[in-house]
């Protein structure tokens, strides 16, 4: 065999064979490409389990969160009188019962204005009919022409009338009791435990470094958390107490109902306000004979609304707890959807809380940037 013959071989071999370098490259990519839409798949499948799990255990879920946000907002009280040597779970017991007694207190207040004013409704829309007149006959107009495109049998088809079931009110009142004695228990607990929970919970951590990281987020969330609940709880009273002064300067009655309600109501963002402002044209519509007149309370409100949502909560509450409203608005609207009216109220507190997660962990810094 001559030397000629096999290196003439050997070449026609080598050049026979495929490019393994290249192809290898081709089906790197090719499973990256894959491995990425899978993790996308993965990631949208967990998003929609925990939506899915979030909604089946709502009546877990609430109760729990909703104690974690009260307790989040009272620890700083509970922590400075635990400092003066005071036992901790005294200390927090006398806030429960004083923050119970004051709710109570206005319970009782606004109670019979309540009352008077749900009993008063009737004749209030009444009062209202030769008011709005003008507008109602453009919507019947409407409505006809509507029911002329629609067709004559689906105009005479009858409603059906919606029925207040009072035995299912009564039901739910247990239900209810319930409800509010597990979220005060839970708060008095998590006042009391919610230091000890967290001292264990960071020695499961693996090593120091993975333990001070989960002390400092602790912290931050436990420090900006109740900075934040503490500082809305104080505007929403502040807008509680000029929609009172509004009332009362415009001699509507019972200005300490809508002071508590404008107060509730101005935790839910921007749709809060909006209702408010909505009830004292109507408020006003009744009250007054001048319809120019009626509309002077919801005006000073919507003021007052503007002044608290664009100056005050952003120069108190600053940029770092600054929120997308476009985010807050698709966020009331996920978690009403879940857990219904106490969504509404617990969204911002939780997005929040979301927000101050994400900036502490790398991986979700991207996630608080979305949300403001």
């Amino acid at each position: 065999m001559s030397p000629r013959w096999w290196q003439a071989t050997h070449w026609r071999l080598v050049d026979a064979e495929p490019d393994v370098p290249g192809d290898a490259t081709q089906v790197t990519r090719r499973q990256q490409r894959q491995l990425a839409s899978v993790r996308l798949i993965l990631v949208w499948l967990c998003v929609l389990a925990t939506f899915a799990a979030l909604y089946l255990a709502k009546t877990v879920v609430v109760p729990v969160l909703f104690a974690g946000l009260v307790a989040l907002s009272l620890n700083p009280i509970v922590a400075g009188l635990s400092r003066r040597w005071f036992p901790r779970a005294l200390v927090a017991a006398l806030v429960m019962i004083a923050g119970l007694s004051i709710l109570a207190l206005l319970v009782v207040w606004i109670a019979e204005p309540a009352q008077h004013w749900m009993e008063r409704a009737p004749e209030a829309v009444r009062a209202l009919a030769p008011k709005m007149r003008a507008v109602t006959q453009q919507i019947e107009a409407a409505g006809r022409a509507t029911q002329t495109m629609i067709g004559a049998r689906n105009a005479t088809t009858p409603a059906t009338p919606v029925l207040f079931d009072v035995w299912e009110t009564v039901g739910a009142a247990p239900r209810l009791v319930l409800a509010l004695f597990t979220v005060v228990l839970l708060v008095y607990f998590f006042l009391v435990y919610g230091e000890s929970m967290l001292a264990r919970a960071v020695e499961i951590a693996p090593s120091d470094e993975h333990k001070a990281n989960a002390v400092d987020i602790a912290r931050t969330i436990q420090r900006d958390m109740s900075r934040y609940l503490a500082t809305a709880a104080l505007i929403n009273g502040a807008v509680g107490v000029g929609a009172g002064t509004i009332a009362y300067a415009s001699g509507i009655g019972d200005p300490l109902l809508w002071g508590v309600l404008a107060a509730v109501l101005n935790f839910i963002p921007y749709v809060g306000p909006m209702s408010m402002t909505v009830l004292f044209v109507l408020i006003g519509l009744v009250t007054y004979a001048n319809v120019g007149a009626a509309f002077v309370p919801a005006g000073l409100f919507a003021l007052l609304a503007v002044i608290e949502g664009q100056f005050l909560s952003p120069l108190v509450l600053g940029r770092r707890l600054e929120l997308n409203p476009v985010v807050i608005l698709v966020w009331l609207i996920v978690l009403g959807g879940l857990w219904g009216a106490i969504g509404i109220v617990v969204a911002v507190p939780v997005l929040v809380a979301l927000k101050i997660i994400c900036q502490r962990v790398a991986g979700w810094r991207w996630f608080a940037q979305l949300v403001g």
